[in-house]
């Protein structure tokens, strides 16, 4: 059987056989063999300097011996894999290095290969520093494309403690007066404090004089006191940040104002309390349900939630945009054209930037008495392919891939009664996956098809807890943390939208 031109290719990466150039590369002087003609074709910089006089090589017999002291062996082996196949395997930090090789080589294909290596491989522990890289080297699509992740991921950052601590204070005092930055200020508090921490022990640990406030003195403008709950106030006064009038002071207006000591609110100053949501549902076993899922709904302080029964009636697109995101419930075999209309509808509300969650179980059945139809199926918005309903005996919160995502705030356990009932797929339809099932099914999907386009959750998992239907097996333990998945999953996809426009206003 003959081989592919690709397989053919890699086999002669760092292959002696027709060699005509060695390069000793690193310190170890590790030996690569390559060819003249494919780097010439690559890179114009190599083009020139092999088939020029002044370049400084020794000849041992056919072999052009050049020395790259400079250069890790593992990031040149990469650099000579793209060379003969135009692909590499990029991974964690070595995007920042093959960008630096693109740059010293003229490799124009490189440089739009690393641009969308280093779009991918941003996480949230590594953006703050891949940032700060970009910064430095005066790179400004990858510093555009950092602040980007930032902003999109900012509460989930925020929540990570440690992607902080080796951050400069000039990257953080940039990511802090972002405009539109997200995300809680009680992780705000703790991020600092846990800086300042970092920041004493490396360079004042001898220095008796200097305490934590006058590390964070710089920060004091882009915190704001009004946003913290009693555990946050009494944190920033442990550390002496403020004086104990202006800590009681905002203790005493958030008592008078919320009657509370805590109220969540995100950095724009919107809380999760102010959002529109629509509970799009139907259900043959009576209202209770629906009512159920409207509590699982309000759990973590929604409070305007109006449910429309899609058996009766279908909103228009016109009262759709009223919301700032819609929960989908849907098993509607009555008005199967209604299945269409409406899922061209829910595909316009998506492309005009605001959220959907996919309750699975009962819309993404593999029917066509059942399913959701329309845009919204045809043109890939749903992160869930469809499929057919099984019964599994695992039955509980498995592999969490995206543990500082949004949506796992304060999950800490998730399980049915009996079995659990869900959507037989593994094909996400190009969106990610957040959690799985113990059995590996996805539990938790999400997908933003465009960048401008709002966000759909699915939750391939039966929406009631044994709160409402006691002697149904495939319903979540009232006792586990579904009501806030269902929960998370509305604020998630409700406050980007929300906070996006709050930010379109202020400009």
């Amino acid at each position: 059987m003959s081989q592919t031109l690709d397989k053919i290719l890699i086999g002669y990466v760092n292959n002696k056989e027709f060699a005509d150039v060695k390069f000793v590369v690193g310190k170890k002087k590790a030996i690569y063999y390559a060819h003249k003609f494919f780097l010439s074709l690559v890179s114009a910089y190599w083009r020139n300097a092999l088939y020029s006089k002044g370049w400084e090589t020794k000849r041992t017999r056919a072999l052009t011996e050049i020395y790259l002291p400079d250069l890790e062996p593992r990031i040149f082996r990469s650099f000579l894999q793209f060379v003969y196949t135009r692909s590499v395997d990029i991974k964690g930090d070595l995007v920042l290095e093959l960008r630096g090789i693109a740059e010293k080589y003229e490799i124009e294909e490189l440089f739009k290969y690393c641009d969308e290596a280093f779009k991918q491989s941003l996480k949230n522990e590594n953006c703050l520093k891949y940032y700060e890289y970009s910064c430095q080297n005066k790179l400004e699509k990858w510093t555009e494309i950092s602040i980007k992740y930032i902003l999109d991921h900012s509460v989930s950052i925020l929540k990570n403690h440690d992607c902080f601590t080796e951050a400069t204070k000039e990257t953080i005092l940039t990511i802090l007066n972002l405009e539109n930055l997200q995300g809680f200020e009680i992780d705000l508090v703790k991020n600092l404090i846990n800086w300042s921490k970092r920041q004493k022990q490396k360079y004042y640990q001898n220095d008796e004089k200097m305490q934590l406030k006058d590390i964070l003195n710089e920060f004091k403008p882009s915190i704001k006191l009004e946003f913290l709950d009693f555990n946050g106030l009494e944190q920033v006064s442990n550390i002496g940040l403020y004086s104990p009038t202006i800590i009681f002071n905002t203790m005493m207006d958030l008592t008078k104002k919320y009657n509370v000591n805590v109220r969540p609110l995100t950095r724009s100053g919107a809380g999760i309390g102010d959002l529109k949501v629509l509970l799009l549902a139907n259900c043959r076993r009576g209202p209770e349900r629906i009512e159920h899922i409207k509590e699982s709904v309000m759990a973590t302080g929604i409070q305007n939630v109006d449910i429309m029964n899609c058996s009766s009636q279908k909103p228009s697109f016109d009262e759709m945009r009223k919301y700032d995101a819609i929960v989908l419930r849907n098993r509607n075999a009555e008005n199967l054209h209604k299945q269409v209309e409406l899922g061209n509808d829910l595909a316009q509300y998506v492309e005009a930037g605001k959220g959907v969650v996919i309750i699975a179980i009962n819309t993404l059945i593999n029917s066509e008495a059942y399913r959701i139809k329309g845009r919204l199926q045809d043109e890939a918005f749903i992160p869930l392919q469809f499929g057919e309903r099984v019964q599994q005996d695992s039955r509980e919160l498995g592999e969490v891939l995206l543990p500082d995502h949004e949506i796992m705030d304060g999950v800490n356990s998730f399980k049915t009664k009996d079995y659990a009932h869900l959507i037989g797929t593994q094909d996400v339809n190009g969106g990610t996956i957040i959690a799985k099932w113990s059995n590996g099914f996805p539990l938790i999907t999400e997908k933003t098809k465009q960048e401008n386009f709002g966000t759909v959750v699915c939750l391939n998992f039966h929406p009631c807890s044994t709160k409402i239907t006691n002697d149904c097996g495939k319903a979540w333990l009232e006792n586990t943390d579904g009501a806030k998945i269902i929960a998370n999953s509305v604020n998630y996809v409700g406050m980007k939208w929300y906070n996006k426009q709050k930010l379109q206003q202020k400009n």
